[in-house]
């Protein structure tokens, strides 16, 4: 039935290709006609686009290694009955014409050949079973099996079941010598042809963004010669909203400045900033978007955002971003619409909430994932991201309700369930029969629920174990049953969950943070993302900005995008000219020409003017944890040496600081010695170990090493209660605290004395 299935599938993407292929030139001539609101025509000429529509399409070869697949290095196989499995997609888009699995693995030398393998399956098909032999024990071996296409579906389910015997009777199935390691270089090499899908709105984002795509997001954006600042900013927010579905995957924006590269893109076109490519189009009345055939790629598509002028395209960037799930056809109009109201601080949807506590269901996908089955089944995770400026210093912790089932176990003496943060221990729990563990005075009342053991913990988070995202991880091991040395081991089917009921608890810490601080920015665009909708900041662009400035631009939107969940609706464009734009708000500089750089140098502890570079040392140097709660010796930012060097070698930087025209605002700049410098920080932005390099108030990026710098004036964002601030002060001064606290005992003292004197004389004078 399931191969039919997949049979008839394949004929029908097989027919479609040969019929879009052959169409293509009469749908991008069909789909220009609109309505007198937004009606383009195709750009290209109907015999230049009828020749690229029916040239031949091109097969291009991919490769999907495991380690991208499943983020790990090893896909390890235990027991006697040991599953696991990796999941990719296929983009609608495409047609896979051939597939092929090359496994990279090793298994144990105490396998019985003939009683153990590894079966292999695909969607739940068997594609094949990989023999284990005795000479190559040990090996690291390859075996290669083709894998037939028509099993492909948009979602695939690649799974390893691993069979294992050590002995014919008398066996332990979790024994320690049941083992088959995959490893991450193994391959999933793929052949697909590109198809040309319809001309329809109704499959946004795709094919633009493609969900089942696993690899960054690359998307041309195309503009004017020389795109007016109400279009950037409309850039800025369509970047934003494909950084926001992109999510881990990451996106760039290659930019095309009056020219049309193949591929799938976005076009801001602009009745009075159009590309070259698009002068042809007549004017319109309004903001609309079109999507069109690409006349240099018929494979591709073109999503083209129109407008009268700056603001209609803002308008139509607005409607892609919050209204494309009622779009449908080749083109529409955007009408009046009501404009959501700002966001207030704090209410990113992909961060915690600080208003209540939340529910582990509002931090998972689906409650699937809270669900594990097996005596050592990998740990349940739960991500959260917090604000960088959660004050938790000298707190008590976060407050943590937790709620687990699992199923009634014959032997408990070593059943457990272990958390963790970011793979630091927090506290463990035994798994008794009657769910009582042997914390009994932390639990409540247990109860058999459709034959599940269930129980609550309270736990406290410790604050100093919280990063900016983080990963608690909840893993459950179970023992089972073994009576004799030869008797069959009772291993019994374990299934057990974290509740999706259970709370966690961040409401009623405050926001307070010491800058400048670049890890905040690198981890998760703080402080412009303090806001989702980034209705405090500004970009600063040169007054002409170049192609890799919009890309740099771009890119940056997209990450803020990714890490707050939302669109960055609100963020504004501005030149160095606009100083009435850039009071009251969060600046984030970028360009190699930057006239606000030179003019604020005396400033900055940092800076590349042309070839010039600067670069302060501080009195003290910061420790890797400075911003922790006090776990080091806070750093003395005083400048005690400044150095400026003169030379030709590329440099970026990213440099931090307090806004000169604003007090308590923040500043962020991205520069370099040359234009495509800045696409090195952009590289060490998106990779983790490089991104943890990034803090204090300057960060130079040379190719692939980063080094950090604290040095110069520092500032506070945020508030504290009185007598919080009162002690957070005072911890810095332990001399005056000692003396304070002197004070307060001679002065308590001292009242007490004086009590007890006017108590003794008024019995004087009594008596007398």
């Amino acid at each position: 039935m399931r191969t039919g299935m997949t049979a008839a599938r394949l004929t029908r993407r097989l027919l479609l290709c040969t019929c879009l292929t052959a169409c293509a030139a009469q749908a991008a001539d069909s789909a220009g006609k609109l309505p007198p609101a937004a009606a383009p025509a195709t750009p290209a000429t109907s015999a230049a686009a009828s020749a690229a529509a029916v040239a031949t399409p091109t097969t291009e070869n991919r490769v999907l290694t495991f380690t991208r697949l499943s983020n790990a290095k090893t896909v390890p196989l235990r027991t006697s009955d040991g599953h696991a499995a990796v999941d990719f997609g296929i983009r609608r888009d495409e047609l896979v014409t051939r597939a092929l699995l090359r496994l990279r693995y090793t298994y144990s030398p105490a396998l019985i050949p003939t009683q153990s393998h590894i079966k292999l399956a695909l969607n739940g098909e068997l594609l094949g079973v990989v023999p284990i032999t005795k000479e190559d024990a040990g090996k690291k071996l390859l075996y290669e099996i083709e894998i037939d296409p028509r099993l492909l579906s948009d979602y695939n389910k690649l799974g390893f079941n691993f069979i294992g015997h050590y002995a014919t009777e008398c066996e332990d199935p979790i024994h320690s010598s049941l083992w088959a390691d995959i490893s991450g270089a193994s391959e999933i090499v793929l052949s697909v042809q590109k198809l040309a899908p319809a001309n329809d709105l109704a499959t946004l984002p795709e094919p633009f963004f493609d969900r089942r795509d696993t690899s960054r997001l690359n998307l041309n954006f195309v503009f004017a010669e020389r795109p007016a600042r109400g279009t950037l900013q409309a850039a800025a927010v369509t970047a934003s909203w494909f950084g926001k579905l992109a999510a881990w995957r990451g996106a760039r924006f290659p930019t095309a400045l009056n020219t049309l590269p193949p591929g799938n893109a976005i076009v801001f076109a602009p009745d009075d900033g159009r590309p070259a490519a698009f002068a042809s189009l007549p004017a319109v009345t309004g903001p609309g978007l079109l999507v069109m055939t690409n006349p240099v790629d018929p494979s591709s598509k073109l999503l083209v955002l129109l407008g009268r002028n700056s603001a209609d395209i803002a308008r139509a960037a607005e409607a892609l971003a919050q209204g494309n799930v009622a779009m449908s056809g080749a083109q529409v109009a955007v009408k009046e619409a009501v404009r959501a109201a700002p966001r207030p601080a704090y209410d990113a949807p992909s961060w915690v909430r600080l208003d209540r506590p939340m529910r582990f269901a509002e931090l998972v996908e689906s409650p699937q994932s809270l669900q594990v089955l097996g005596h050592e089944p990998a740990p349940v995770v739960i991500n959260l991201r917090i604000p960088p400026d959660l004050f938790t210093w000298r707190s008590r912790g976060v407050p943590l309700d937790l709620k687990y089932r699992y199923s009634p176990l014959s032997r408990t003496s070593e059943s457990r369930l272990t958390m963790r943060i970011n793979n630091e221990l927090v506290q463990a729990f035994n798994l008794g029969q009657g769910g009582v563990s042997s914390d009994g005075a932390r639990m409540r009342l247990p109860v058999l629920e459709d034959g599940l053991l269930s129980a609550t913990q309270s736990v406290l988070i410790p604050a100093f174990k919280l990063g900016i995202r983080n990963s608690l991880q909840y893993g459950f091991s179970f023992t089972y049953l073994k009576e004799n040395n030869c008797r069959d081991a009772q291993v019994d089917n374990i299934s057990a969950m974290i509740d999706a009921d259970s709370k966690i608890d961040f409401s009623g810490l405050p926001n307070f943070a010491e800058m400048p601080n670049l890890g905040f920015f690198a981890s998760s665009g703080f402080p412009f993302t303090k806001y989702a909708d980034l209705a405090q900041t500004v970009v600063v662009l040169p007054e002409t900005p170049s192609r890799l400035d919009i890309q740099t631009m771009l890119a940056l939107m997209a990450r803020m995008g990714e890490s707050t969940g939302a669109t960055a609706s609100r963020v504004r464009v501005a030149g160095p000219q606009d100083e009435a734009a850039l009071k009251d708000a969060d600046l984030l500089l970028i360009g190699v020409s930057q006239p606000l750089l030179g003019k604020w140098a005396a400033q900055l502890p940092a800076g590349v003017l042309g070839s010039v570079k600067k670069v302060s040392q501080p009195a003290r140097q910061m420790p890797f944890l400075f911003d922790w709660f006090g776990m080091n010796a806070r750093p003395d930012t005083a400048i005690v040496s400044q150095e400026n060097l003169d030379g030709s070698g590329p440099l970026a930087l990213l440099v931090g600081f307090e806004s000169p025209l604003s007090a308590e605002r923040s500043v962020v700049a991205l520069t370099a010695t040359a234009p495509e410098e800045m696409a090195n920080v952009l590289d060490a932005l998106d990779d983790v170990n490089h991104a943890l390099q990034i803090r204090g108030s300057a960060a130079f990026v040379r190719g692939q090493q980063v080094d950090s710098v604290l040095a110069g004036h520092t500032y506070t964002v945020g508030s504290l209660p009185f007598f919080t601030s009162l002690w957070y002060a005072m911890s810095e001064h332990p001399l005056l605290l000692a003396l304070a606290a002197f004070a307060a005992v001679l002065i308590f003292g001292f009242a007490i004395w004086r009590g007890l004197r006017a108590v003794a004389e008024r019995r004087a004078g009594g008596g007398a």
